[in-house]
């Protein structure tokens, strides 16, 4: 994905910048520092490169023009300007043909065929209330599991306490001065692009534990699994985004310091 603001690439490091050739071979799960997931406005994943305003063409919509008798000239530049939203692949491209299209209209779909869906802009956005420091905040972990596989997609983990340390360009800060119990209100933001081997159902699991050393959040004892929070997406084998939001509220206990309330969590995502 190319971002508008090309300055916010130095905010921080991405470690997910592995997604060259030196990306993690698909039988491995990716083990994220959320640390460094880099900070930006998440309004950058609505963005998406287009060679013209309109959306591009579906599949379906592809078969109906072709069998309508519109001139392969015009189908073709069509094709070209808008791009297809679909998965290109071997069955793709034999239905078509049976369907009646002429083998330049196959190319054309091969040629102008959105790239599958290999990543996921994640963002986990943060909101913690607390009356004392963050010193003995726990440790936040982020789980995705496809559930057609069993297996781990990546897991992503922080010291909460580490995460707020960090010089955010999007922190807000919000202080809310009372003489008997100051609180404060940190805010934060951090994403990061995550690899996703294969579409189709996933879960985002969401832990905030004291535990320091999780690797996954299945296995856990009944007391720390009832407070896993799962959210199930459906991940499509192409779309024009891939953008999903993670929102987390937290409250520290006035009267156990070393215990934080886990509130309101929601995941949001957009595919068009």
């Amino acid at each position: 994905m190319r971002f508008m603001n090309r300055s916010l690439l130095l905010a921080a490091t991405i470690l997910v910048s592995t997604l060259g050739p030196s990306r993690p071979a698909w039988s491995e799960s990716l083990t994220i520092d959320l640390v460094q997931f880099q900070t930006s406005d998440p309004e950058a994943f609505a963005s998406m490169r287009r060679k013209s305003d309109s959306m591009p063409f579906t599949m379906t919509e592809i078969e109906k023009l072709s069998q309508a008798g519109i001139a392969e000239r015009s189908l073709l530049e069509m094709v070209r300007t808008r791009g297809l939203l679909v998965v290109a692949d071997a069955d793709t491209l034999l239905r078509l043909k049976a369907g009646g299209a002429t083998d330049a209209l196959v190319a054309a779909v091969s040629a102008h065929a959105l790239p599958p869906n290999r990543t996921l802009d994640l963002t986990i956005a943060v909101r913690l209330e607390t009356p004392y420091s963050v010193g003995q905040a726990p440790h936040l972990y982020v789980e995705i599991v496809n559930l057609d596989t069993k297996e781990q997609e990546a897991f992503l983990h922080s010291p909460l306490s580490q995460l707020l340390a960090q010089k955010w360009r999007v922190d807000v800060v919000e202080d809310r001065s009372d003489p008997l119990l100051p609180t404060r209100v940190r805010s934060l933001r951090v994403w990061g692009q995550v690899p996703i081997r294969r579409p189709g159902k996933l879960e985002i699991r969401l832990l905030v534990s004291k535990d320091p050393a999780l690797t996954r959040l299945d296995g856990l004892s009944p007391g720390d699994q009832k407070d896993v929070r799962v959210f199930p997406i459906e991940y499509p084998p192409v779309s024009l985004s891939r953008a999903c939001e993670l929102q987390v509220e937290l409250s520290r206990d006035a009267l156990l310091r070393d215990h934080f309330n886990l509130g309101r969590t929601d995941v949001r995502c957009r595919w068009d």
